[in-house]
């Protein structure tokens, strides 16, 4: 007896998970780049054919690789610019940029700093935000929550507004 062929989905006729995966790997690599993040590794997959779907996952996916390795920078500069000027000063200059969003912060607590990550602007992000819960000395793992969840307020509001963009291309 012999076994029958598989079925063929319908919808998605090459099988499970049929993915453009160059433009998955562009996401993904684009958005684990620092200060480019997923506010251009999003808009990239989508202009790349990707799902809008998969481009934010994709793009949230890539963004939150940074948050262990940001929140490690941070501390090791901290105390490596106790011992050398150039340190001290790339601190400062990170600090001074956290400082004008402190009494947000200290105000929503981790939702603000969530926020602040959220908020795909200049000068906004997760390295702002990194600084700024070094700055106000926030234990990791709440540093750490307040990043993935800003991460993902980050990549629905991008992927959003590239899905609308698109659409009013598409109308010309």
């Amino acid at each position: 007896m012999t076994a029958a062929p598989p079925r063929v989905c319908e919808s998605n006729p090459g099988g499970f998970l049929v993915l453009n995966w160059t433009a998955a790997l562009k996401v993904i690599g684009i958005s684990a780049v620092p200060f480019l993040e997923l506010r251009l590794g999003i808009p990239v997959g989508i202009v790349s054919g990707l799902e809008p779907a998969w481009a934010i996952a994709l793009g949230i996916v890539g963004n939150a690789l940074q948050v262990p390795l940001i929140i490690f920078i941070m501390y090791m500069l901290r105390r490596i610019a106790q011992q050398m000027p150039w340190a001290a000063r790339a601190l400062a200059r990170i600090d001074r940029t956290a400082e004008r969003h402190q009494d947000k912060v200290r105000r929503w607590g981790w939702v603000g700093l969530a926020l602040l990550i959220g908020i795909p602007i200049p000068g906004t992000g997760l390295w702002a935000g990194a600084a700024l819960a070094n700055l106000m000395r926030m234990p990791v793992m709440l540093t750490a929550m307040s990043m993935t969840v800003g991460v993902v307020v980050a990549g629905l509001l991008v992927g959003a507004v590239t899905t609308g963009a698109m659409a009013v291309i598409d109308l010309f």
